[in-house]
């Protein structure tokens, strides 16, 4: 990248919404899971509400594992880039009068 960004501020935006993307799928898949448990206790002998539950049982731990690597990547690259900027500016150029407000 030859041109700078003007705000620093807005580096780290690809990397928190990674994070926060793993952590809103691991929250849906617990929502998942509980919801599954339910239609299984309530499916009775009706297949299709079964065949429902089973769909939910199957994409509630994927949608834990996706969320969990997206999250654990997030994390990283968000303490991957604060050490890029504590050690790539100095602390007085950190803030510059280029910022967009």
């Amino acid at each position: 990248m030859s041109q700078t960004l003007k705000n620093p501020e807005r580096r780290s935006d690809s990397a928190l919404l990674c994070l926060i993307v793993g952590i809103g799928l691991m929250g849906l898949a617990y929502a998942l899971g509980v919801g599954a448990m339910f239609v299984a206790l309530a499916a009775g002998l009706d297949p299709v509400t079964a065949a429902g539950g089973i769909g939910v049982a199957i994409a509630a731990p994927l949608a834990a594992i996706s969320g969990f690597i997206l999250a654990l990547i997030g994390a990283i690259w968000v303490f991957i880039r604060v050490v890029a900027d504590a050690r790539g500016e100095a602390v007085k150029d950190r803030y510059s009068r280029d910022v967009e407000r």
